[in-house]
């Protein structure tokens, strides 16, 4: 039996998702368990986002682990779980009551699962190997429910509309220990300055997290709308408008590289960054229009 955990915020369970098609494929005949229990134990507690998403959104109904699946795969009760964060995209696997890690990128494709083996993955799979090859699967199954009509979207749907993401306000937070870079203007001018050689007579539409930030530091930036209003249970409609954008300059967050991952024009130039955490890089994507700085 393999059992994945599934945790954090809308962003990371798109990419869970990914990975769980990734483990049914690659291993058939074996049983494959989602673990949702972290959303119960975490539920109200302050900077784990809005729960699981994957169902109330996308309407994803995943094959539950229970109680007694996750006790006997992990040897633990799922509430101590409640620590495992982790910010250092480690897979994390417990088998047979051992406890193993493995980076993502040593383990697969080179290495597999031990069939017969009671196995419990924890971890994000943000790799493009896990949903390279599944991208337009994916974009039919993360299908957000409407947005009432609005002027707003009408302007991103019709225009050379760009998306800007901004992620500072909950990066600071002690739950990150630091660990995530807060990206320098220096970014967003070179990238805004790339997306303006292909597409000079561009409109930018700025979501972020921290709108006193933006009204400032983009003072430079025209023209420009910062969108707000969506916040809390509402959160998930930036992502959705920054998918319907015409290109994408995204943050070192999962939540716009979704955006623009969900992003189906044909011509769509997205830039992304090459720091993602503090003495980190980022992976280099290998998707065509995109482009990393």
């Amino acid at each position: 039996m393999i059992l994945q955990q599934f945790n954090s915020g809308l962003g990371n369970q798109m990419f869970q998702y990914s990975f769980f098609l990734y483990l049914k494929e690659r291993y058939p005949y074996e049983q494959i368990l989602a673990d949702l229990s972290w959303f119960g134990w975490h539920q109200g507690y302050q900077g784990f986002h809005q729960g699981y998403e994957l169902q109330k959104l996308f309407r994803v109904n995943l094959p539950e682990a229970g109680f007694r699946d996750i006790v006997r795969v992990s040897g633990r009760v799922p509430q101590t779980f409640r620590g495992a964060y982790q910010l250092d995209r480690i897979l994390r696997l417990f088998t047979d009551k051992h406890y193993a890690k493995y980076r993502l990128d040593e383990m697969e494709p080179d290495r597999k699962l031990e069939a017969g083996k009671n196995w419990y993955l924890t971890g994000y799979y943000i790799s493009e190997k896990y949903y390279r090859n599944r991208l337009e699967e994916l974009r039919k199954v993360f299908v957000f429910p409407e947005m009432e009509p609005s002027g707003l979207k009408d302007r991103i749907r019709t225009g050379q509309s760009v998306s800007i993401h901004v992620r500072r306000g909950d990066y600071s937070d002690p739950v990150y220990g630091g660990k995530f870079k807060l990206l320098a203007m220096d970014y967003y001018r070179k990238a805004a300055g790339l997306i303006r050689e292909k597409a000079g007579d561009a409109e930018f539409f700025i979501f972020s997290d921290d709108k006193d930030y933006i009204s400032e530091a983009f003072d430079w930036l025209e023209p420009k709308t910062v969108v707000s209003g969506n916040s809390g249970e509402d959160s998930w409609k930036d992502m959705y408008l920054m998918s319907l954008c015409r290109h994408n300059i995204i943050a070192n967050s999962t939540f716009s590289t979704w955006g623009a991952l969900l992003n189906a024009n044909k011509d769509a130039m997205i830039i992304y960054p090459a720091e993602y955490m503090n003495g980190e890089d980022s992976e280099i994507k290998t998707i065509p229009g995109w482009i990393r700085i």
